[in-house]
């Protein structure tokens, strides 16, 4: 009987393996998620790692090599080595959308990236320390890496770089046309861009990929509107965290960490020289 039984059983556990095997074989394999890097809970999957033992010239020749850019400044050095580390793991989290191929499509792809120091409050800028230049002063960038802030220099690049994927506004282009009817529905968005529609615009794609930024506006769940444009119309459908009004699971900087601030906005005047 007891033989009868365990016949009967292993029968049974073969059929149900057979039907599991080819239920599995029937199934697609979800894709490996990407590793998050700092700032970044959801990013791209890298293609081009930063070179941590390469010597800083090396570091800066293959920046402008990898993702196209032209350098400037005196800030390309090994005491800046952390804030250049950002700013190419931002870059390179962003590889999996259109996002860096668009802004620099909208000035001939002759964007710069000049690595220099800011006077007044601005930790960045669009086209007003240098024209044609999104500057970055990584002098600042130590006083929030040494805060462990390293998700608000996240929204500062992506912001910065937002200011050159929107300069093509003046010819109303559709992405731009659904932002503004969007901005006069859902008004304000964070506090540094109050009411002004195009640090609206900068700052909804630069919370959309540091989510790690400390007081996230998307974490509140008041912008689901400002995310899906996000995604929809600027990243191709791409998420770097979770859903709106989900908390990423981020290290917090230490209390009373100096938050990075974004220049000026750009005159129309001068927008229209950055590109020469």
């Amino acid at each position: 009987m007891r033989s009868w039984i365990a016949a009967i059983a292993t029968t049974v556990a073969v059929a149900v393996g057979s039907v599991a095997a080819t239920s599995a074989q029937a199934l697609p394999i979800a894709p490996t998620p990407a590793a998050p890097v700092t700032g970044i809970p959801n990013p791209c999957a890298s293609t081009k790692p930063f070179p941590d033992d390469a010597p800083i010239a090396d570091v800066a020749a293959q920046l402008a090599a990898n993702f196209g850019f032209k350098l400037a400044g005196k800030q390309w050095t090994e005491q800046r080595r952390a804030s250049i580390k950002i700013l190419w793991e931002t870059l390179d989290a962003m590889e999996c959308t259109p996002y860096r191929a668009d802004l620099q499509s909208k000035v001939g792809g002759t964007v710069g990236l000049n690595a220099t120091s800011i006077s007044g409050y601005a930790w960045g800028d669009w086209s007003l320390t240098r024209s044609g230049y999104v500057s970055l002063d990584f002098g600042k960038f130590q006083r929030a890496l040494d805060s462990g802030d390293e998700g608000r220099l996240v929204r500062l690049v992506v912001h910065e770089l937002g200011h050159v994927r929107n300069s093509d506004r003046y010819q109303e282009p559709e992405y731009w046309t659904a932002f503004t009817k969007l901005f006069r529905q859902e008004g304000r968005f964070s506090e540094y861009a109050g009411r002004s529609v195009t640090e609206t615009f900068a700052d909804v794609v630069g919370y959309y990929v540091g989510r790690c930024a400390l007081d996230n506006p998307y974490d509140t769940g008041a912008h689901d509107a400002y995310y899906e444009y996000a995604k929809t119309y600027i990243f191709g459908g791409k998420e770097f965290g979770p859903a709106p009004g989900e908390t990423p699971n981020c290290t917090l900087p230490v209390d009373g960490a100096e938050p990075p601030m974004p220049g000026n906005e750009v005159p129309g005047w001068l927008e229209g020289l950055s590109g020469e």
